[in-house]
C-alpha cells in the first residue's frame, strides 16, 4: 500500500507530538516524514520529502504558515494542506480558501475531526493517482496503437497495396512527413539464428529494441524514423540520407550488441521506384544468405576496407587461409562477379552517397572510398553512374 508523505509544521512542540501522537498514520496508508517549527523549514521540508499532505499553522516565526502554504504550493501543486490554528481569523479562512485547503482546524484539534478529513484527503489522492494511472495507461496505449498502425500503414504503401489517393490522408494522420523515405536501411538474421530467435515474442521485441537503441545512438539527428517488421527482416526507413560507412557501422554494432550475425543493405531511395527497391533488397539480402560462408567472409572484409587503397585479393585470401586463385573463382562462380567489380560497386556506392550529403570536394571523396588517383576515381565513376561526379553532384544540390 502506498504510503503518503505527511509533514507536521507548527512552532509549539507538544502541539506537533499531540498531532503526530493521536492519529495512527500507517491505518490511513501515511508517515509523517518530518516536523517543521517555522515557515522557512516547512519550505524546506516538503520539498527534501516532497510530501503530500501538510497539517501547518498559520502563526509561526520567520515566515508565516500562509506564505509558506504558497511557496509549497508552487512547487508542490498536488499536496494537499490542512490548517490549524489557534486563530479564528476569517481572514486567515479567506486566505486558506484560495490556496485550496482541505479543510481549516482550530487549536486544541479534535482527533476524530483530524482523522475524518485524514479519511476525505487519503481518497481524494487516491482518486488522483487512479486518475493519473489511468491516464498513464490510455497515453501508452494510444502510442502502442498508433506505432502499429503506422507499420501497417507503411509496410502497405511500400508493398504497393494502396492507392496514391490513400496516401496523403494516411501520413497526416499518422504524423509522418508528406514526402517519401529518401533511404533504408534492411537487416537479416542469419540463417538459423533468425528460426531460433525471432519463434519467440519477447527476444523479438528484445532484439527490435537493441536496434532501435543503435539507431539511436548513432543517428540521434534523425527526427523522422519507422521501424518496419517483416518476419526475419527489420527495415529501418529515414527521411534524411546517412553516409554508407555509418551504415556498416550500424550493422557491426547490432551484431556486437545482439551477439550474433545480422546481414544489412543500405538504400538510397528513388521515390517513384520504393517498392520495387525494396522488395529486390529482400531478394538480395535471402541470396546472400545462401552465399558459402567463405564469399560471405570476403564480402565482410571488403566492406569493412574498401577505404583502404592499397587493398588486395591477395590480402583477402590470406586472412581468410585460402589461395587467390580459388576465392577468386569462388566470389565469381557465386556472385557472377569479380572481385574487382564488386569493389569498385562498394567504393562508387559509398562516393555517391558522399556527393550527396557532404561538401567535400571531388579530390576528397575519391580518397575517402579507397582511391589514390581523382582522375581514375572520375573514370570508373563516369563508366559506371553514365556522368561525371562533378554532374552527379551538382543533380544532387
Amino acid at each position: 500500500m502506498a504510503k503518503w508523505k505527511v509533514l507536521i509544521a507548527d512552532d509549539e512542540f507538544i502541539i506537533r507530538d499531540g498531532i503526530r501522537s493521536s492519529v495512527n498514520w500507517s491505518d490511513y496508508g501515511m508517515e509523517v516524514m518530518a516536523e517543521a517549527e517555522d515557515g522557512e523549514e516547512a519550505i524546506e521540508l516538503a520539498l527534501e520529502h516532497k510530501i503530500d499532505i501538510l497539517l501547518i499553522d498559520i502563526n509561526m516565526p520567520i515566515m508565516n504558515g500562509i506564505s509558506a502554504m504558497k511557496r509549497i504550493k508552487e512547487e508542490l501543486p498536488e499536496c494537499r494542506m490542512v490548517v490549524i490554528s489557534g486563530y479564528d481569523d476569517f481572514r486567515y479562512a479567506q486566505e486558506a480558501i484560495r490556496l485550496q485547503v482541505e479543510d481549516y482546524l482550530l487549536k486544541p484539534v479534535n482527533p476524530n475531526k483530524l482523522e475524518e478529513i485524514l479519511v476525505k484527503t487519503k481518497q481524494q489522492l487516491e482518486m488522483k493517482k487512479q486518475e493519473e494511472d489511468y491516464l498513464h495507461q490510455a497515453s501508452s496505449q494510444v502510442e502502442k496503437n498508433h506505432e502499429q498502425l503506422r507499420q501497417r500503414f507503411f509496410l502497405d504503401w511500400i508493398e504497393g497495396r494502396l492507392e496514391e489517393s490513400e496516401v496523403a490522408g494516411q501520413l497526416q494522420f499518422l504524423n509522418l512527413p508528406h514526402d517519401p523515405p529518401t533511404s533504408f536501411i534492411m537487416l537479416k538474421w542469419a540463417e538459423g539464428e533468425a528460426e531460433h530467435n525471432l519463434l519467440e515474442e519477447a527476444d523479438r521485441q528484445q532484439q527490435l529494441q537493441a536496434i532501435k537503441d543503435v539507431l539511436s545512438e548513432i543517428m540521434a539527428e534523425h527526427l523522422h524514423a519507422i521501424f518496419i517488421e517483416d518476419v526475419h527482416f527489420i527495415t529501418v526507413f529515414l527521411w534524411k540520407a546517412i553516409r554508407y560507412d555509418i551504415a556498416i557501422e550500424i550493422e557491426e554494432q547490432v551484431m556486437e550488441r545482439l551477439e550474433q550475425r545480422i546481414y544489412s543493405k543500405y538504400i538510397s531511395l528513388d521515390p517513384t521506384n520504393i517498392t520495387v527497391q525494396y522488395k529486390e533488397t529482400k531478394q538480395e539480402l535471402n541470396q546472400y544468405m545462401r552465399l558459402s560462408p567463405l564469399v560471405k567472409q570476403s564480402l565482410q572484409y571488403i566492406r569493412k576496407h574498401y577505404r583502404d587503397p592499397h587493398m588486395t585479393l591477395e590480402a583477402i585470401a590470406a586472412s581468410l587461409h585460402v589461395s587467390t586463385v580459388y576465392l577468386s573463382k569462388m566470389i565469381k562462380q557465386e556472385l557472377g562477379k569479380s572481385y574487382v567489380q564488386i569493389l569498385t560497386h562498394m567504393r562508387l556506392r559509398a562516393a555517391k552517397e558522399l556527393l550527396q550529403t557532404t561538401d567535400l570536394s571531388i579530390r576528397e571523396v575519391a580518397e575517402r572510398v579507397g582511391y589514390d588517383s581523382q582522375h581514375y576515381f572520375s573514370t570508373a565513376f563516369r563508366k559506371s553512374v553514365g556522368i561525371t561526379p562533378k554532374q552527379y553532384k551538382q543533380q544532387s544540390l
